[in-house]
């Protein structure tokens, strides 16, 4: 096939290759944006797309998410840029590339020479708080950087819940309710452990092997081959079994959603809706099973159910209600985002696009076709095109068709090679385009002993 047929097909197929999938990067303000807007942040860690009835599940987990989503513009394709809390998360704060702040692992640090979301609503005159699970939302890995408040006290526990969380939120909101603010808030309630008390869907009728067990991540990243290591023994579990664990994994949902509701609530109380722009999102999702394991983590896993997760806007000025937008999205495009809507130019090195077009009603998807990008390890990246997505480790490659294959079960790579080659050839060129380089000086930190036994408890740490 040569290269003009390769182009041919490709734009047949709806990819947008080398250099035609560059990133749509806000224009500084935009007219008719007013300044004076508040911003709450939500993050619901581990939280799948998919598990949510705004984006299709046939259970309602969340009615608090749901009637936001009804208000607001639900972004029907978001990717988060890394399949685990802390690089996605320094992503989402600073709109780069996993490869490009360069916080791949738990003993590096966030530099202090990147400019935050935090930061720059900080330097306009700002109050700015996060509210946190703590763990690998630490401060300590520089996450703190811009907040006048940073909360990661999760006590004895090697995670924090929203019942501690949220009631500080709260009573932080209440107090500068008369100020300009940005409030970020994050738990771990829908992660591993599954352990919350709302009894989930089929969980009162289960009565098997798992019945009473804490379905933690130190006992559920050892399920392989269809077996869970108990008592001693392998045991087979049944679809019986896994249902009630993924009925575990929505029970959290459930829980988180909750506290969202009272956010919302509190936010009407005080009547800031009016004037408080509402992000609902997830720094990655949760593998359950989908793929033979439940390690997300030490599998690296690029899957739809690890790095699709939901992304929920609303701006009380623009008329997005109910907009169901399909244009591909991506983490690192939140802090340009909320930057347009207020009026302040975006940073330079934001690698991220303005969503506002598409809210408004300005571009379509067709005009917005990109392509978007996860990063697991120094080795190991995917990338998403139109209906074609690519993971690529190490010199192998997985090619999957979203648009027939949602659940990427058929590894397409071999019958397709011209697809692969155009999409590895967009990997690279986007690699060298948004590569920085790193002063190593101020991006190191000490695990502690206190981090190192919350992070074995939790099951990240042998």
């Amino acid at each position: 096939m040569t290269r003009r047929t390769l182009g041919r097909f490709i734009c047949a197929s709806g990819l947008i290759l080398a250099g035609a999938c560059a990133v749509c990067h806000a224009g500084g303000s935009r007219a008719g944006n007013e300044p004076g807007l508040n911003v709450v942040l939500i993050c619901l860690n581990a939280l799948r797309a998919d598990h949510l009835k705004a984006y299709g599940y046939g259970t309602e987990t969340a009615p608090n998410i749901s009637g936001l989503a009804g208000e607001a513009a639900v972004f029907e394709a978001a990717v988060a840029q890394s399949h685990w809390t802390l690089p996605s998360l320094a992503s989402l704060f600073t709109s780069k590339y996993v490869h490009s702040h360069g916080l791949y692992e738990r003993g590096g640090k966030l530099s202090e020479h990147e400019v935050t979301l935090a930061e720059m609503l900080k330097a306009r005159g700002y109050l700015t708080a996060a509210f946190t699970g703590g763990l690998d939302m630490s401060g300590a890995y520089g996450l703190k950087q811009g907040f006048d408040v940073y909360f990661d006290d999760t006590g004895n526990k090697p995670m924090g819940s929203f019942e501690r969380i949220m009631p500080r939120a709260l009573n932080w909101l209440t107090a500068r309710k008369d100020d300009r603010f940005f409030l970020f808030v994050d738990s771990y309630d829908i992660h591993p452990p599954f352990d919350k008390p709302e009894p989930g869907p089929k969980a009162s009728e289960y009565a098997g092997a798992l019945k009473g067990l804490v379905l933690d991540y130190n006992r559920l990243k050892d399920f392989k081959n269809g077996a869970l290591l108990l008592n001693g023994r392998e045991v087979k579990l049944s679809k019986a079994d896994l249902d009630y664990i993924v009925s575990r994994y929505d029970a959290g949902i459930a829980y988180a959603d909750r506290f969202v509701g009272g956010l919302l609530a509190k936010l009407e109380e005080l009547e800031l809706s009016g004037n408080t722009v509402i992000i609902l999102t997830s720094e990655h999702g949760e593998e359950l099973a989908d793929h033979g394991s439940f390690d997300r983590f030490g599998r690296k896993n690029l899957y739809e159910e690890s790095i699709r997760v939901p992304l929920i806007i609303k701006n009380p000025r623009i008329n997005s209600k109910g907009a169901r937008i399909s244009a591909q999205a991506q983490l690192i495009d939140v802090m340009p985002t909320v930057l347009d809507m207020l009026a302040v130019p975006v940073n330079k090195e934001a690698q991220g696009a303005s969503l506002v077009p598409l809210m408004e009603g300005g571009k379509t998807e067709k005009d917005f076709n990109r392509c978007v990008y996860s990063e697991a390890s120094f080795h190991k990246w995917a990338v998403r095109a139109g209906q074609w997505k690519l993971i690529y480790e190490s010199g192998k490659y997985e090619l999957f068709n979203l648009a027939d294959d949602r659940a990427e079960i058929g590894n397409l790579a071999e019958k397709n090679p011209a697809v692969v080659y155009g999409l590895a050839q967009e990997l690279m060129r986007w690699r060298r385009k948004t590569r920085t380089d790193k002063s190593p000086d101020d991006t190191r930190v000490t695990v502690t002993e206190e981090m190192k036994r919350k992070l074995k408890e939790a099951g990240y740490w042998r």
